[in-house]
């Protein structure tokens, strides 16, 4: 057999193994193309929140949140998840995303969870910005809010410092330090109880407030203008007696 015969038969078989090899290679993509098309299908069919990055009073965290509510619910994998998120997003943010995403280098592979989420609250929710809500969370009292006013805007701003909260005597003394003077007292006994929890609290207290606001009310119906106007002096008076920052 000559040199040429030998090199003929190795083109031949090097086209042979490329073809079985590319014939066992598409199938497979086509299956992973398939299966993502699926993920994505069943994803957008749970409509996930979008978010557009220029839009006022969106909430960067609040997106992370629903999406990967949904996300965890359809237990993708942490590149799926990273890639089906990116889905939901529009106008600026996709214009940022895909300026981001072209920016990375090849060899950091395929972009995951962590790093998605990171990257886009270092855009779009910075560190300056998540400490301005801590604050606002911390400093929280209830003011002229009702105890479900406040309840509602505790628990929104608590996503912010979950540090804060690290188990259910933290969640309750939270509540307590902020609710207002005709309640805090009956809180500060009830979260004793070994069974109590911020829900039940939260609970508790809105029924307290209720029960004197409803008293206060038929008290006024019974009286005249002048004892009334008596009254609510009273009544101011007792709120600025009673002790401010009672031990929780």
């Amino acid at each position: 057999m000559t040199n040429g015969n030998i090199r003929e038969s190795l083109v031949s078989l090097a086209r042979t193994m490329t073809i079985h090899v590319n014939m066992g290679v598409e199938p497979i993509l086509n299956a992973m193309e398939n299966t993502m098309t699926s993920r994505l299908r069943d994803f957008v069919r749970m409509n996930p929140p979008n978010f557009l990055g220029s839009m006022m009073g969106e909430d960067p965290q609040e997106f992370l949140d629903g999406v990967f509510k949904v996300l965890s619910s359809m237990g993708v994998t942490s590149r799926e998840k990273a890639e089906l998120a990116s889905y939901q997003l529009r106008e600026v943010a996709q214009v940022w995303y895909t300026q981001w995403n072209d920016n990375r280098s090849v060899e950091w592979g395929p972009i995951e969870w962590e790093e998605f989420k990171e990257a886009f609250l270092g855009k779009y929710f910075p560190h300056e910005r998540r400490e301005v809500k801590v604050e606002d969370f911390i400093n929280l009292k209830q003011g002229n809010m009702s105890v479900e006013e406040y309840s509602l805007k505790l628990t929104m701003l608590s996503k912010y410092a979950p540090s804060l909260l690290s188990n259910p005597r933290d969640e309750m003394s939270r509540f307590v330090s902020g609710v207002a003077d005709r309640v805090k007292e009956e809180c500060c006994r009830n979260i004793l109880h070994d069974d109590m929890n911020l829900s039940r609290l939260m609970v508790y207290a809105q029924a307290i407030e209720e029960t004197k606001l409803s008293r206060i009310s038929r008290n006024l119906k019974r009286i005249g203008p002048s004892d009334q106007n008596e009254l609510r002096f009273r009544k101011r008076s007792q709120i600025q007696d009673e002790p401010r920052d009672p031990k929780v």
